[in-house]
């Protein structure tokens, strides 16, 4: 038996004794040594909200790390002993102690799938599957540490996300200073942006957005910021990059913009982009919607880390054991921490 972390038909998360995976033929069973906690998408799947999964009982976690332990018998790109990434207690798809998953990285064990090896074999069964592209080796893992490797999971997402902006030699403004917004601003100054303004409501994590490379600040506890930024960039920004999730929040980037400027909409779900009143919209702007492919970043990610262009204390601030998992989830929602993770090895 292994601890997990479920949440509930009536929407709590406990930990549960749940039997052990299995590994099939092209999959690795996995120790969890750690999983990162997202702020929005596990309070969704806690509250019930989330759009892609509605099955309960799941097994919570998708931001996890794990060592290799075992390897079955048709599996070639993993090997005992390598770190990997986003290992799941129970398989998208799959169901087991009457659980469904939610990816379920919040347990003591999980399962990788090698699709490089399944894809050689000549079967299509999960060659788009959302999870086993994103399980990964993940090299120098060890070297940069579990604190930076967990982080790298979502730092990855935001980098392949921002370079698909134009922002070398641009105006540059971030909505948001969770993780995700700190993290677009230091992926806007290490693209050449020419001037990075950061909008946000917390003093302290504008600070934390000056260190990592915005140029301005705007606290917009008391006003939109659309004034603000047009002060600050001549009139008008060439890229918003939205990041606070919240719809209403478009207006601001809309209005923000220079004529021809980009809109990066990362945090607000697209059906809330078409329930706006598009007579906000000037018809030369451009969207870009949150579509990442965080594994494709993710070396890049750790090759600057380990040349220390990341700052990882300042943002991976906290960590718990799994025990703990009530106090952690209340820390990140009531804003106290930019990143955290639970200890689960």
């Amino acid at each position: 038996m292994m601890k997990g972390l479920v949440v509930t038909t009536d929407h709590r998360a406990e930990l549960k004794n749940i039997s052990l995976p299995s590994p099939g033929p092209f999959e690795a069973l996995v120790k969890i040594l750690a999983c990162g906690i997202c702020s929005t998408t596990d309070s969704e799947l806690i509250r019930g909200t989330q759009p892609n999964n509605s099955e309960y009982p799941c097994l919570l976690g998708h931001e996890g790390i794990g060592e290799v332990i075992q390897i079955g018998a048709n599996v070639k790109y993993f090997k005992t002993g390598d770190w990997v990434t986003r290992p799941a207690g129970i398989l998208p798809g799959t169901t087991r102690d009457g659980l469904t998953s939610a990816w379920g990285g919040f347990a003591e064990y999980g399962l990788v799938t090698d699709y490089k090896a399944l894809a050689e074999s000549g079967s299509k069964a999960m060659l788009n599957d959302y999870t086993a592209l994103r399980q990964n080796v993940l090299t120098n893992g060890p070297q940069v540490g579990l604190a930076a490797s967990v982080l790298s999971i979502a730092l990855a997402e935001t980098l392949d996300w921002s370079e698909k902006l134009s922002m070398a030699n641009s105006t540059v403004c971030v909505n948001g200073t969770g993780i995700a917004g700190l993290s677009l601003v230091l992926w806007a100054k290490l693209a050449g942006a020419s001037k990075v303004i950061a909008l946000g409501r917390r003093t302290e994590r504008l600070a934390l957005a000056k260190e990592l490379g915005a140029d301005e600040l705007i606290n917009i506890s008391d006003k939109t910021g659309i004034d603000e930024v047009k002060a600050l960039s001549n009139g008008g920004v060439d890229v918003f990059m939205e990041a606070t999730g919240v719809a209403s929040q478009m207006e601001v980037a809309i209005r923000s913009l220079k004529p021809g400027g980009t809109v990066g909409v990362y945090g607000v779900a697209t059906d809330n982009i078409y329930k706006l009143d598009w007579r906000w919209f000037p018809p030369d702007i451009r969207f870009m919607m949150h579509e990442p492919q965080e594994h494709l970043a993710r070396a890049r990610v750790i090759d600057l880390i380990a040349k220390g262009k990341i700052p990882v204390e300042k943002l991976m601030t906290h960590n718990w054991p799994l025990d703990d998992f009530q106090q952690a989830f209340d820390a990140v929602q009531a804003g106290k921490v930019v990143k955290a993770m639970l200890i689960i090895a």
